[in-house]
């Protein structure tokens, strides 16, 4: 009964915001450019400062877990043959196949794990994440990419291809954002001594930080939309169960049999908001970027959404029983 409390208690507010947003789109309060604008803000402002600000605190150099680091990336690069794998094997037209790959790895680590490894974990287990992410952002969107020239019909991939994909990488405002904060890490005594003199400063970047999970949460719930789910009924249905159901138990598996080897503990929130979390809102702007189907996209983002109410809820029952949490 503590375990299912405890993961109640992580999940209720989260789905309650979006929930909220949801009932503000339906009484017309939140347009559709109004969602826009907050996922625009959210991405661009919110989510960059709130990162900046766990990687500029990181007390120590220790946080850099390699071990975890390492299996992470292997994870992330495993779930990812998988989804070549069933998009090939499983028939269905050729614009579906990259969008059902890319669900594989390409999970809503930032605007739901962010607020969900905060709630299971605290700073610590955020501080995890955002390490953790400084290797996979970058990692998922050269997959990404390259999901969608794969499964292009020439299937090439050139050099000015790949530069052009890591040059876009880079200039994320997450990853931005991360290398902000390492510089501000490096320079830690003249940086903390700005933020003593002039805390007018670290108080702005606390306000910002804090907006970044209620806006999130929010934009993702006024953005349901249910009436086509049936048109893609069939993709969708395989697309959730892998992403919400075989990923997680894969990864998760692995872990556990590996857990004599690498020490995971205070990592869990994190693994869970990378390999349990719904499809990212994101993967509907790369889709679309990379001239692919987006409405599936977003239809694979509802559907892993709310399902995720549910079995983000069992994950983490089991493992607050199993004291992993």
């Amino acid at each position: 009964m503590e375990s299912l409390l405890f993961a109640f208690n992580a999940l209720a507010p989260l789905m309650a915001l979006a929930m909220l947003g949801y009932f503000l789109w339906r009484l017309g309060l939140f347009s559709d450019d109004v969602v826009d604008v907050l996922h625009r803000f959210v991405f661009y402002v919110a989510l960059p400062v709130l990162i900046f600000r766990a990687i500029s605190t990181i007390d120590s150099t220790a946080v850099l877990r390699w071990d975890v680091i390492g299996f992470t990336i292997a994870m992330v690069l495993i779930v990812t043959l998988m989804g070549f794998v069933v998009a090939y094997v499983v028939g269905m037209p050729d614009d579906h196949r990259p969008v059902l790959a890319q669900i594989f790895y390409r999970g809503n680590f930032m605007l739901i794990g962010i607020p969900l490894t905060l709630r299971l974990g605290g700073d610590e287990a955020l501080t995890t994440l955002i390490v953790l992410n400084a290797f996979i952002i970058t990692l998922t969107n050269v997959l990404s990419i390259v999901t969608f020239r794969v499964f292009e019909a020439e299937g090439r991939l050139t050099p000015a291809g790949l530069y052009e994909m890591t040059k876009t990488s880079m200039k994320n405002p997450l990853m931005i954002a991360m290398f902000i904060g390492v510089v501000a890490l490096v320079f830690r005594a003249p940086w903390e001594l700005l933020m003593t003199a002039v805390t007018a400063v670290p108080d702005t970047i606390d306000l910002i930080a804090h907006t970044a999970t209620p806006m999130a949460l929010i934009a993702i719930g006024a953005q349901f939309r249910f009436g086509r789910v049936r048109l893609y009924a069939r993709v969708v249905i395989i697309g959730t169960v892998s992403r919400m159901l075989v990923v997680p138990l894969l990864v998760f598996g692995v872990a556990w049999s590996l857990r004599g080897v690498i020490d995971f503990s205070g990592a869990w929130p994190a693994l869970i908001a990378l390999f349990a979390s719904p499809v990212a809102v994101s993967s509907v702007a790369v889709t679309r970027g990379l001239m692919g189907n987006d409405e599936l996209a977003s239809q694979m983002v509802l559907s892993t959404t709310a399902v995720a109410v549910v079995s983000l809820f069992v994950f983490i029952s089991v493992m607050r029983f199993m004291a992993l949490l």
